[in-house]
Parts: structure tokens; C-alpha cells; sequence
């Protein structure tokens, strides 16, 4: 799976990393205070953005790996100008 279209949008609590992810969503995440952001989809596709996104989602994934119906997941890492991201989709 090839990264998706990542972008960087301005948003009202900062500049964010969207995609286009094919649901009626517009998943943003706003990294702060030096801390990644993060925005899980309801299509149930999820990215963190910001400095430490990958450990971040490793330790988020991994908080929600104890529920029943937690899908497998595509991981994947990019670089948005300087903006770290790490994404996570559910395998089909």
C-alpha cells in the first residue's frame, strides 16, 4: 500500500495533516505543545502527526489491541514537509 496524499491545512487550532480518505470525513490531526496530534476516522483508519507520531500510534494501537472487534491494521510512516506521520488502516 503506497502512502496517502497527505497535506498540511490550516485549521483553527493550527496548522494540521489531512488526507483524502473516501469517507464524508475530513481527518485532521493538530500536533501541540511538541506532542503529535492524532484523528481516528470513523471509517476506522487512524494518523498521528507531529514529532514522535510512531511511537505514539504504536502506543495507542496498542491500548486498543484488548477489544473484540479492533481490525488488523496497514502501518506506514511519511513526511510532510518537516511533519512527521504515522498512519494505521484497517486491512481489508
Amino acid at each position: 500500500m503506497s502512502n496517502p496524499d497527505f497535506r498540511v491545512i490550516a485549521t483553527e487550532k493550527g496548522e494540521g495533516v489531512t488526507y483524502t480518505c473516501g469517507c464524508p470525513c475530513v481527518p485532521t490531526a493538530v500536533p501541540a505543545d511538541g506532542a503529535p496530534g492524532f484523528e481516528h476516522c470513523c471509517c476506522g483508519k487512524v494518523h498521528f502527526a507531529g514529532a514522535g507520531a510512531e511511537s505514539a500510534l504504536t502506543a495507542y494501537l496498542a491500548g486498543r489491541a484488548h477489544r473484540k472487534r479492533e481490525p488488523r491494521y496497514t502501518r506506514g510512516l511519511a513526511t510532510v514537509g518537516a511533519v512527521e506521520v504515522a498512519w494505521a488502516f484497517p486491512q481489508e
